[in-house]
């Protein structure tokens, strides 16, 4: 992929002279879904592949970016552009470039190529790769310091700002701050994290793509978000600690249950208990009881299907095969739902049987699935 980006710059802008080249990698959240904007816990890790960035200063205010994956050029003068549209992928790039600027860290233009091989919508968290990775790369060329997580922040800011999705920091902070042959238990309150170590033996995580892309995310994303937000306002009333789901237990949800609308309480019972699951399964990942963290990732999986209501049918169905299939230990739906992957953790002897078992899944939905095995995990940084 290097080479590729040297050649594609070389190709577009000519010479690759003072050229750095930076990657974001993607994540997949093992477990501790919709956690992350109430304060709670979450247990990502980097994946094996990324968004790549090649970039070169300019002496000039032009800013000339080229997306290889969608075809398209973006240009424009520094602090001189118009908002991009919600969800285009040069929201996220611009977006990064305009909050940097108004901190005076970006004191010219610049040239850059992006590609990468993170499929877009995929659940593996692509924007916030993209946002790491240009905030890596402007940081590479201006030689500005800005600490990782503070950079994560930016770049949340910038999902919030420039994409409209009101997110929780974990995919950017998994991005910029994941190590490899390691998980990062968060703590999205404090921002204080806990690299556990990976140790699967003869198991292997499993990322199913379900070929389904999440268009429906987003707004539901911000709908669940306000009725977390709605929870906490009636459990203040009765406990003034409470200032997110945090600082609920299931007790205090099952107390005032009767105050809450269905959907509010189920949503509420969800985050609270995946609050619980998360340092459960951090503390199984972290001893190698992974028959406990994969029991967890089952519960996990039945609590988003149930009190969520993040699933779908399709994510449905590749949970459910991996679950029916001998040597899985633990199988759920991963990332904001709706469509994108599953993550399973599953003994290496088993792969053919699930692979023999998701013919089921093309002959249901007409759809391929698409199956990789987690061999590496990458840190973000510059490359090359």
């Amino acid at each position: 992929m290097i080479d590729h980006i040297h050649a594609q710059f070389q190709s577009h802008f000519g010479g690759t002279q003072d050229l750095s080249v930076v990657i974001a990698p993607g994540r997949v959240n093992l477990i501790g879904e919709y956690t992350d904007f109430n304060d709670g816990f979450v247990l990502p890790m980097t994946v094996d592949r990324g968004v790549y960035i090649g970039i070169r200063p300019r002496s000039d205010d032009r800013i000339s970016v080229i997306s290889l994956k969608f075809d398209e050029a973006v240009t424009c003068r520094l602090g001189a552009f118009e908002k991009p549209t919600p969800g285009h992928w040069s929201c996220y790039v611009l977006g990064v470039v305009e909050e940097l600027r108004l901190l005076g860290l970006i004191p010219s233009g610049f040239e850059a190529v992006i590609d990468g091989n993170l499929n877009l919508g995929a659940g593996l968290s692509s924007s916030a790769a993209l946002e790491t990775a240009t905030a890596l790369a402007l940081q590479a060329i201006f030689n500005f310091t800005m600490p990782r997580n503070d950079i994560a922040a930016l770049c949340q800011r910038v999902e919030h700002c420039y994409a409209g999705v009101m997110c929780g920091i974990m995919d950017q902070f998994a991005s910029g701050l994941g190590r490899a042959n390691h998980a990062l238990m968060l703590d999205c309150r404090s921002l204080s994290y806990v690299d556990i170590p990976v140790t699967l033996g003869d198991h292997r995580i499993v990322i199913i793509s379900s070929q389904v892309k999440r268009e429906l995310a987003s707004s539901a994303y911000n709908e669940r978000r306000a009725q977390c937000e709605e929870g906490v306002a009636l459990f203040r009333q009765y406990d003034p600690s409470v200032h997110a789901l945090r600082d609920v237990t299931l007790d205090l949800v099952n107390a005032h249950a009767s105050e809450l609308s269905e959907i509010v309480r189920r949503r509420c019972s969800h985050v609270v208990s995946e609050n619980m699951r998360v340092l459960n399964a951090s503390a199984a990942l972290g001893s190698g009881d992974l028959e406990e963290f994969g029991a967890l990732m089952n519960e996990s999986h039945q609590s988003l299907r149930d009190n969520f209501e993040v699933s779908c049918d399709e994510l449905d169905c590749l949970v459910d095969i991996a679950q029916g299939t001998d040597g899985v230990l633990g199988s759920r739906m991963t990332g904001a739902g709706f469509g994108g992957c599953t993550v399973t953790l599953i003994h290496r002897d088993a792969m053919e049987s699930l692979k023999v078992g998701l013919a089921d899944y093309e002959s249901r939905f007409a759809l391929k699935p698409g199956v990789f095995v987690l061999t590496d995990n990458l840190e973000s940084g510059v490359v090359g």
